[in-house]
């Protein structure tokens, strides 16, 4: 499953949780949790590691599991990047340069005072993210700030792997493997399957899923399918609900 920006939006949730009143209006007019007949198809997981090895001594310490906070002395620090994340399903990308997930958090306790125009995508409320990614080439640390940058040196797009690593970087969505039944979700399918996939005339469609971080937004997870032609241009072809969470479907202030 890809680690976001949402487990270090974790206590700010909880603040917002806290100042918000369920709305018992949405949760009457949903069947009751667990009431709906799914069918779970399982896909397996891509044997593919990132080489993050040097990331690891480059001056960000370690935060989370997958998670790094970089020191302001370090070089990342000042490319950019407040965090830095490893993002083992980017390690189908060709050419194989070690690769991580480069997050800048945007809030006046960071001291930074403009949200850049140049991000792969933004996540947050209170606190903004902007995610980037930084490569290691040639002994040298390189940013990446757009897709476009970021097709100019990985396409061509020539593996199922490698379209599910654009698909991942270009927006906050995450790879669902080994899914089960949860007792605890509205199910808006029959079937639900996992992130996998196709290969299609011009390139590929990759399944995978967004969930909203926070906020007072009903708390449903959507299936997206994105085509990836084999020159890395992405075109988002469907987007549906799957299921929601019945314990947190909403709130108000």
């Amino acid at each position: 499953m890809k680690i976001t920006g949402r487990t270090m939006l974790v206590s700010v949730l909880v603040i917002t949780l806290a100042s918000c009143n369920v709305l018992a209006t949405k949760r009457a007019s949903l069947p009751g949790p667990g009431t709906a007949e799914v069918t779970i198809i399982n896909h397996e997981r891509p044997n593919i590691q990132v080489d993050f090895f040097p990331f690891k001594n480059s001056g960000c310490k370690l935060f989370s599991s997958n998670s790094y906070h970089c020191q302001p002395s370090s070089l990342l620090y000042t490319l950019g990047c407040t965090y830095i994340e490893e993002t083992p399903l980017l390690g189908g990308l060709t050419p194989e340069y070690p690769i991580a997930t480069c997050i800048l958090e945007i809030n006046e306790d960071a001291g930074v005072a403009d949200i850049p125009d140049s991000c792969f995508y933004y996540d947050g409320g209170f606190t903004t993210y902007c995610y980037q990614y930084v490569v290691y080439k040639d002994h040298h640390y390189q940013l990446l700030k757009t897709i476009a940058e970021f097709r100019a040196l990985y396409a061509p797009v020539d593996s199922p792997e490698e379209a599910l690593g654009f698909v991942l970087v270009s927006d906050n969505f995450i790879a669902e493997y080994g899914q089960t039944k949860n007792n605890d979700y509205i199910y808006s399918v029959q079937e639900l399957e996992d992130t996998h996939v196709e290969t299609v005339a011009g390139g590929y469609v990759v399944h995978v899923f967004d969930t909203p971080g926070f906020g007072c937004e009903p708390f449903e997870t959507k299936s997206v399918e994105i085509k990836v032609t084999y020159d890395g241009q992405l075109t988002e072809l469907n987007r549906f609900p799957v299921y929601g969470d019945s314990s947190l479907s909403g709130c108000v202030d």
